[in-house]
């Protein structure tokens, strides 16, 4: 049965970090995901385990967010720190029994070929493909100009570039939609490559019902095709608009 997980990065911000996974299995969720908790990724591990939630999904080290970086899975000067990010994600993973950890490609680099960026994304996804599922996001470039990976379709290129059944592909349907795709027919055709799913509606990354992407519908889509993890709420709210777990 598909649950709901609550994405930590961007619910219960009221609260302070710490804070959220408790809001969050007081809101009903056994199911909590997150970006990268940084410094605090000790004592989230701790906080998590005191809520007594599980973890569907969290973010390796993408980088400086707030300067726009997204990964650099693709930038070969920059393969020892995806591996030293990969190292301490995968601790943090399984510290709290992690679903998955996402892994952002990245942006594309000028005067690069990018037959060059994309191999070097392969050839490193392949370095940290192992016990852990790794998932692979497509980020649209209306939001991130110049992603790597700025479709779901691209992004499954990616993983059946790579060719490790440890390898999947992380559905967002905001980020589908800002694309240009239904993700409610996408999802449906693309479920035998997604490892994990997450949700904000579009546009505006609001609440269900706000814009055009109807989660009923999306998680109907899922059900039918077989798809039976979570799906991670990862649209902004405080801790008095979550949607409560199903």
């Amino acid at each position: 049965m598909i649950r709901f997980s609550s994405h930590l990065s961007m619910q219960f911000t009221a609260l302070p970090l710490l804070e959220r996974p408790a809001a969050a299995r007081a809101a009903g969720f056994d199911l909590v995901e997150t970006w990268w908790p940084g410094a605090d990724a000790a004592a989230w591990a701790d906080a998590v385990q005191q809520a007594g939630v599980g973890v569907a999904c969290l973010n390796a080290d993408g980088g400086d967010l707030a300067a726009g970086e997204r990964g650099f899975l693709n930038v070969a000067q920059r393969y020892e720190q995806t591996l030293a990010s990969f190292a301490e994600a995968l601790a943090l993973a399984q510290r709290v029994d992690a679903g998955a950890i996402n892994v952002l490609a990245g942006r594309r680099v000028p005067d690069v070929p990018l037959a060059r960026q994309w191999d070097v994304a392969v050839s490193t996804l392949r370095e940290l493909a192992g016990d852990v599922a790794i998932v692979v996001e497509a980020l649209n470039e209306h939001d991130v100009p110049g992603s790597l990976v700025p479709t779901p379709r691209r992004a499954v290129e990616l993983v059946e570039a790579v060719g490790s059944d440890s390898v999947r592909l992380l559905y967002d349907a905001y980020h589908a939609a800002m694309a240009g795709s239904d993700p409610v027919a996408e999802v449906a055709e693309l479920a035998p490559f997604v490892g994990h799913v997450q949700y904000a509606d579009c546009p505006g990354r609001g609440a269900p019902g706000t814009g055009c992407v109807d989660l009923n519908r999306l998680v109907e889509a899922l059900d039918a095709a077989g798809y039976d993890g979570a799906v991670g709420l990862e649209y902004a709210s405080n801790d008095r608009e979550t949607v409560r777990a199903r």
